[in-house]
């Protein structure tokens, strides 16, 4: 019988110790957004994404999926970075596509089933934080901005208000990985993390998306051990551990042979629900600056395979922590700017 969950602050971030019945807690979100005043971003010039962006700062027909906690998309910098469904007809109560889903505009709420993730229960703010370090619109008074400001975002709601998924969520995930990969993302963020080993059918979800050419881009997790995390630990998923704005791996990041690249997750700045911005810590904010670079490069060379997207975005990072390849970087920081360039010359 597992113990209810129980929070505790840790480097200044939340972190969950999980558990329950069967029926009880199974993961969350993989970092905590803290209501603190925001520093300018370090991020974006830790990747040199001010560099990339003189080449491109994306296009609107490459789609960055986020399975999370639900998006505000009402906020000015997220307002129209939102992806839309086409062939969908707001409001009308007919599934005008047949995929589905009905009215499912900008993605679909698998937490309340229904599609929108602003009706029904609150959101948490993990989820408008991790999608404003993708594409946000860039603000130069404060330097916030997402890595990819010119591409749709399509919002996959699953955790619930508390940023967190339940032993009974399985299936929603899996159908979650299945409608990005159906309705046209070129990309998948999952910067949530399972305490259990998941079912057969995710794996293979996930295995459908990588076969389909989707860069599935997910988390080392959050509890300082030697041991990445689901989902990051399958071959199949593109880990990323965290690193603080020194290119010092973050104590909290997991480390293992699994690890891919590393992104900047400690203390960085996106958006809170209302708009305002806010500084959070976690391998969730890794994560993003990844996904964003992939669909920097992706929005460069639309035809690019999975493996050529992998190499370009392994080849180009800055080595750090100890020389070479290591278990808490994997080939290092992302270089966004590097990215682009060798896509670009």
């Amino acid at each position: 019988m597992w113990r209810r969950g129980v929070a505790v602050l840790i480097l200044g971030l939340w972190v969950f110790i999980l558990g329950g019945s069967p029926g009880g807690p199974a993961g969350g979100a993989g970092g905590f957004v803290l209501p603190s005043g925001a520093p300018v971003r370090w991020g974006l010039a830790a990747i040199h994404a001010p560099q990339a962006w003189q080449v491109t700062q994306g296009r609107e027909d490459v789609v960055v999926a986020v399975i999370d906690s639900g998006i505000d998309r009402t906020i000015p910098a997220l307002s129209d970075r939102m992806w839309t469904n086409p062939d969908e007809i707001p409001g009308n109560g007919i599934d005008d596509d047949k995929n589905g889903y009905i009215d499912d505009v900008y993605g679909w709420d698998f937490r309340d089933m229904d599609p929108d993730s602003l009706s029904g229960t609150p959101l948490n703010g993990h989820g408008t934080f991790v999608a404003g370090l993708i594409a946000a619109a860039f603000d130069a008074t404060s330097g916030a901005g997402g890595v990819a400001p010119r591409v749709r975002i399509m919002d996959l709601r699953f955790l619930d208000s508390r940023g967190l998924f339940y032993t009974s969520d399985w299936r929603r995930l899996a159908a979650a990985v299945d409608y990005a990969v159906e309705n046209g993302a070129r990309v998948i963020n999952m910067s949530i993390y399972a305490k259990l080993t998941p079912p057969g059918y995710v794996h293979a979800a996930i295995r459908r998306a990588v076969a389909r050419g989707v860069l599935v881009v997910g988390i080392t997790g959050n509890e300082g051990s030697d041991r990445v995390g689901y989902f990051g630990r399958w071959p199949e998923v593109l880990a990323v551990g965290a690193v603080d704005r020194y290119g010092r791996p973050a104590s909290f990041s997991n480390r293992g042979p699994e690890v891919a690249l590393a992104g900047p997750g400690v203390q960085v700045v996106s958006f809170s629900p209302g708009g305002e911005l806010t500084t959070g810590s976690g391998t969730s904010f890794a994560a993003p600056h990844v996904a964003g670079t992939a669909a920097l490069l992706l929005s460069l060379h639309p035809d690019l395979s999975q493996e050529e997207l992998l190499e370009l975005l392994l080849s180009t990072a800055v080595d750090v922590a100890t020389p070479g390849p290591d278990g808490a970087t994997g080939a290092g920081l992302v270089d966004a700017g590097a990215a682009v360039a060798r896509a670009h010359p």
